[in-house]
């Protein structure tokens, strides 16, 4: 409480010049503050449709241009930590994060809705956003983040919020004019990655623009922070036998080793309102600190591969009537190798097997817009998609009753004791009888009424899913702008998450699979209030959300949960200590969250119970709070996080052993030097070298007992990187 405390008197201390600020200041004063043009700032995310901020029916975050280049963002993540209620767990694994919008705790981070220019990039066998080093940030725009349910525009899977990259298609260019910029990186832990950008305007009606980034690290060596990572576990012959004769990335498979090999590729082509694009990633990681040393082997890649090419037509057909279409093709796939050390008592059954999972899909959307009156919008859209999905893994040589394309079923599975290990070989084409498709099909009708100074926003949407049946979603909202400086907003809203492929068939045969189950519903309500000056805004959103049907890890739609909380978001902007600065900016964020659960998990039993008990893994109170001085050519940035302690997740063993994970506070800066064409960036992040953990992913079941061989295959918690430093060099053309 303490640090709390000396939290929000820094803040008090921030804030302090804006209070004093006189009141007669001149027109360019009032410019440079800049803080004004949020209230006129145009976003698409909240209604899927262009409006300013303060009309949007939600709790709207976004994180600007100007803001990825002064704080010298890198990739998504690093944007990501930076928001307010977002409990973001940086597992390094199988899912390089996992994050938690408005304390709701899931495996993966699959409750948020991912986009990239509204096209949605969740993969389609896990549902998950796969927040990693893949994307490149060289071209975007802003980062549109909106908080709370949004199944009445987006259909399944906006359950929690959306997630929204904005980039630049040239269009705004002059034509002929053809601009980019390349970033190269170096950091520690031999990190490199190369961010460039090209995009131009050929034509009046016709430009491109195409992004890419690369991105290779051999990530923090967590070999000395945990116990269940000791190099002691990782080089037993007794628990690993002849799999350390193997070697992956010119290393044996006999200590802590975590490469990294992301890449990835945006670009589009517009023309007369036709866009032609591509979201194409990949990323390759190691399973670093995730699983536990005495049972997976760290140093094997786990892939994930993405597709997307999609093309667009927006036209008006009349004064009165836009129409928006889109046909997009996907396929994703998921594989790697899987070093595992089944225990049996001193020794170990162990395997090295190749996993594989492809899914693909169709889609078509089509959304019109009908200005009836000045005052009065109607949207509507419809959609279908067909999908066809793996059901569970490829695994040759697994243990029964895996999936095998090409050798028997348990072939793979050898001992600690024996001499001699044979691989089995990798997966051929996908057996039929291990492929479904699947039919979405959703419509939409939305409508925006501007009264006086109230606004309204009433929508509802119906969709149909060939396996699970039908859900309808509505929305409403009411904003009333009170005075130039007050909004006041009331929001209700419900979302539906689909079960994914992996909980309905379990992905392999360790997880527990159900065909039957439903989706997950969510019914949520919420009010906001904003204030806004040309040197201030504030913005403080209370909601209260109730979940249904929810899924658990043994795939069964199982209790409910019940999460209210209170987010306060501040940016202000005061006048430089030295005139002829640009001004001084700051921002402060404050998160109270409060989930609770129906049921908990008794460990004595080793069973789930009815009864209320706090969900874990989310910080009760959290603060993102930063500052940003101008000196000329130089920027200097800093910025830092505070999480509370908190209860663990229910199933993790150290939560029935009593124990909490402990508060920390992080520290990070960019000190950047602009000389037109160029731009010099040095980057530290963890500054103070704090000494910290995530919760695990999952079930997070490995335990802490050292002594012994883990509980389960999941570390409980996750030691977090020591101090790192970055250089950023940036070249304009």
């Amino acid at each position: 409480m303490q640090k709390l405390h000396r939290l929000l008197y820094v803040v008090w201390l921030l804030t302090l010049p804006v209070m004093a600020e006189d009141e007669s200041l001149s027109v360019e004063e009032l410019k440079n503050l800049g803080l004004s043009s949020l209230m006129d700032l145009t976003i698409e995310t909240a209604s899927g449709t262009e409006e300013t901020l303060i009309d949007a029916p939600a709790t709207m975050v976004v994180v600007t241009k100007q803001d990825i280049q002064q704080r010298g963002y890198s990739n998504i993540v690093e944007a990501l930590q930076d928001l307010p209620g977002f409990d973001v767990t940086v597992q390094n694994g199988t899912m390089y994060v996992s994050s938690y919008q408005r304390g709701y705790r899931t495996p993966f981070t699959t409750r948020t809705l991912f986009m990239i220019n509204g096209v949605v990039d969740n993969t389609l066998w896990a549902h998950s956003a796969v927040f990693s080093r893949q994307y490149p940030m060289s071209n975007v725009e802003r980062i549109e983040v909106l908080y709370g349910p949004a199944s009445a525009v987006y259909g399944p899977n906006a359950f929690l919020g959306v997630v929204n990259i904005i980039t630049d298609d040239g269009s705004e260019l002059e034509v002929g004019e053809i601009t980019g910029n390349v970033t190269g990186t170096i950091g520690s832990f031999n990190s490199k990655s190369v961010d460039a950008t090209l995009k131009g305007k050929i034509a009046e009606d016709l430009s491109f623009s195409i992004s890419a980034q690369q991105f290779t690290s051999d990530e923090p060596n967590f070999s000395n922070r945990y116990g269940y990572l000791d190099n002691a576990l990782y080089g037993s012959d007794q628990i690993w036998g002849a799999i350390h004769n193997i070697q992956h990335e010119g290393e044996f498979l006999d200590h802590y080793y975590d490469p990294t090999k992301d890449y990835g590729v945006l670009a589009d082509l517009t023309y007369n309102g036709l866009k032609l694009g591509l979201i194409h990633w990949k990323v390759k990681e190691a399973y670093g600190p995730y699983y536990a040393a005495d049972r997976a082997q760290n140093n094997t890649f786990w892939n994930k591969d993405s597709n997307q090419y999609y093309a667009e037509y927006k036209t008006d057909l009349t004064d009165s009537l836009s129409s928006q279409s889109l046909v997009l093709y996907r396929e994703n796939r998921r594989y790697g190798y899987w070093a595992e050390a089944e225990p049996d008592g001193d020794a170990s059954f162990i395997s090295f097997t190749n996993w594989n999972a492809e899914t693909s899909s169709w889609l078509f959307k089509q959304a019109f817009e009908y200005e009836f009156t000045e005052d009065l919008l109607l949207l509507v859209g419809l959609k279908y998609e067909r999908k066809e999905l793996t059901k569970g893994y490829d695994i040759p040589g697994y243990w029964l009753p895996a999936i095998s394309s090409s050798t028997e079923v348990g072939s793979g599975i050898g001992h600690s004791t024996d001499l001699t290990y044979d691989i089995p070989p990798p997966p051929n084409a996908m057996p039929d009888f291990n492929i479904t498709n699947t039919r979405d099909i959703g419509g939409y009708l939305q409508a925006i009424w501007d009264w006086d100074y109230w606004r309204f926003n009433l929508g509802v949407r119906y969709d149909r899913n060939s396996m699970y049946g039908s859900v309808v979603n509505p929305r409403i909202a009411a904003i009333y702008h009170y005075s130039d400086d007050w909004t006041f907003k009331a929001l209700y809203g419900k979302a539906f998450q689909e079960p994914s492929p992996l909980h309905l068939w379990g992905g392999w045969s360790g997880r527990a699979a159900n065909p039957d189950l439903q989706p997950e519903k969510v019914q949520n309500l919420e009010l906001i209030a904003m204030y806004h000056t040309d040197s201030l805004w504030q913005e403080l959103s209370l909601y209260r959300s109730h979940y249904t049907d929810v899924i658990k890890e043994e795939a069964e739609n199982a209790g409910e949960r019940d999460i209210w909380g209170l987010e306060y978001r501040a940016k202000l902007s005061f006048a430089h200590f030295v005139d002829e600065f640009d001004d001084i900016t700051a921002y402060f964020n404050y998160s109270y969250t409060h989930p609770e659960s129906s049921m908990f998990y008794a460990h004595d039993l080793g069973v789930w119970l009815d009864g209320d008990a706090n969900l874990g893994d989310i910080a009760p109170h959290k603060i993102n709070l930063g500052i940003n001085v101008p000196f000329g050519d130089w920027n200097v940035n800093l910025r830092g996080n505070y999480v509370s302690s908190r209860e663990l997740y229910l199933r993790n063993p150290l939560r029935g052993q009593g124990e909490k994970l402990g508060s920390y506070f992080t520290l990070n800066t960019a000190i950047s030097y602009q000389y037109e064409p160029l731009t010099v960036t040095f980057k530290v992040l963890n500054l103070l070298d704090k000494n910290y953990f995530h919760p695990g992913a999952e079930s997070a079941n490995a335990g802490n007992d050292f002594s012994q061989r883990s509980t389960g295959y999941i570390n409980s918690i996750i030691p977090q990187a020591e101090r790192s430093y970055w250089l950023q060099i940036k070249l304009g053309f």
